[in-house]
């Protein structure tokens, strides 16, 4: 059509330098010189008709297309699949940033069929890691001289006198901490549901043993299943080769039901949480030794809420947790009430490096504690004449850095502290371990990435228990333990 156009106006000035040509009034008369001029502007009018005609049929929407000029296609390799944005789960590792390319197919490429499940399209996934860990120690953990080397560093296990604490440089292999999960989703109209479900070899503390360490469903702002409990903030677990971590976070997995309210529900950016949610948290009390058949009764589940800021740099929690435990028996029957309050964030500083920090305190905390779950510390009784329940006060802290020397090595150094109050009477399980009163925990790492689905390790970790002096072993109230481990570890992913 443009071709055309250029055609007809350069007609137009060739017409009019006829006009301007002199003709000779020898050669032709005037009646034939009027005749030929009149001819010339008819033309000239039909020409400009013409011209109008075409410029109107360009401006209508669809039109214009030439007959011999056909509208280009897009490419194929210009066309991108769209994606439905979903949750990620939360990384305990921050990686260092990189520039993301964009996803285009290659000509003549299709993407995958997605996956149909009783009519609905559905996403999966699955991730994992196979892992190998040389661990030294150089004093005891664990309070059997002849049993294995203890796959985790559990401060709470370090002997404070006896044969036990006479162990020294003890040297085992764990694949433990190799796991593997998967999730699926798909799309309702009421926002994404998504199950996962995770399993290890962390079943038992000195064996490979399968367990199940997380099942839940999640629809939309509801969450049900087994997972961390949620007292615990995700986003301030450290990054530590140890499965076990800082002895104060509440690294304790629970059976529980909760909601997640946004509260800016106009905001495009929704930074502010309100969660509230029950849990099955079974009492862990240390039963009177003169009352038959007594056995410890939840009245109810732990009922927890807390306020979260998720900004882009941060997330921090304010929690609250109310639970009620019950001690039942032949003539016996106490009750008592736990509560606790936690402060805890994972801030990003300068670059990638992060800074976490958790607090707590309450009583009846001790199945809430990474260190103190299974030792019946929630509550004892007060004295050995007196069998009244009484719930045992506790405090917990416990930081973490994080810096990236470059982006394929990174370090962490962490430090934990639990304190109990020691003004009540428990007897412990065994003449040589004493009764729990202070433990800390340090440690500090060095991550190599040489390849980004691999990681190679090395950590140091130094542990020290107090226990009360009612239960000195052997004379002493202390021990410690220092350990090496270096960790070889493979991830992998894939989703559909």
């Amino acid at each position: 059509m443009r071709v055309k156009i250029f055609r007809f106006w350069f007609l137009i000035p060739a017409i009019l330098a006829v006009f301007a040509t002199t003709v000779p009034a020898a050669d032709v008369s005037d009646s034939a010189v009027q005749d030929e001029i009149k001819a010339l502007k008819k033309m000239v009018l039909e020409l400009q008709k013409r011209v109008r005609d075409l410029e109107a049929d360009r401006m209508k929407p669809g039109a214009g297309v030439s007959p011999t000029v056909k509208t280009a296609e897009p490419e194929p390799s210009k066309r991108i699949p769209a994606k439905t944005s979903r949750p990620k789960i939360k990384a305990v590792v921050k990686a260092p940033p990189k520039a993301e390319e964009p996803i285009v197919a290659k000509a003549g490429a299709k993407a995958p069929a997605p996956l149909e499940i009783g009519g609905h399209q559905v996403r999966v996934g699955i991730a994992g890691a196979i892992q190998t860990d040389v661990i030294h120690d150089f004093n005891a953990v664990g309070l059997k001289p002849g049993g294995s080397v203890e796959r985790e560093f559990i401060t709470a296990d370090i002997p404070v006198g006896g044969p036990a604490a006479d162990i020294t440089n003890r040297t085992g292999f764990s694949p433990n901490q190799s796991y593997l999960s998967g999730w699926a989703e798909t799309d309702t109209p009421w926002g994404p549901f998504r199950v996962y479900a995770d399993v290890n070899l962390m079943g038992s503390t000195t064996d490979a043993e399968l367990q199940i360490y997380k099942a839940y469903g999640q629809w939309g702002w509801l969450k049900a299943g087994l997972d961390y409990t949620l007292w615990l903030n995700q986003a301030t677990i450290p990054n530590t080769l140890d499965f076990e971590g800082p002895n104060a976070a509440p690294e304790v997995r629970f059976t529980q039901a909760s909601i997640k309210i946004p509260l800016q529900p106009g905001s495009e950016k929704r930074g502010l949480f309100f969660t509230v949610g029950v849990e099955d948290a079974a009492g862990d009390i240390t039963l009177p030794s003169g009352v038959a058949d007594v056995t410890s009764v939840n009245q109810f589940p732990s009922v927890i809420g807390k306020l979260s800021y998720e900004p882009d740099w941060a997330h921090m929690e304010l929690g609250g947790l109310y639970r009620r435990l019950k001690a039942e028996g032949t003539g016996y029957d106490q009750s008592i009430d736990g509560w606790g309050v936690t402060f805890s964030g994972n801030v990003t500083t300068w670059g990638n490096d992060n800074f976490i920090w958790g607090l707590e305190y309450g009583d009846a905390l001790g199945a809430y504690m990474q260190d103190t779950a299974g030792l019946g510390l929630d509550a004892a009784p007060t004295s050995a004449t007196n069998s009244t329940l009484k719930a045992i006060s506790a405090f917990g802290a416990w930081a973490a850095y994080q810096h990236w020397w470059s982006k394929s090595l990174r370090s962490t150094a962490t430090y934990g502290l639990v304190r109990l109050d020691s003004d009540f009477d428990l007897q412990p399980q065994t003449a040589d371990q004493g009764t729990y009163k202070q433990t800390q925990y340090a440690s500090m790492n060095l991550i190599w990435s040489p390849w980004p689905p691999f990681d190679v390790g090395l950590e140091y970790m130094f542990g020290h228990r107090t226990i009360t002096d009612r239960t000195a072993v052997y004379g002493s109230t202390t021990g410690q333990n220092h350990r090496l481990q270096f960790t070889m570890r493979w991830n992998f992913d894939w989703e559909r």
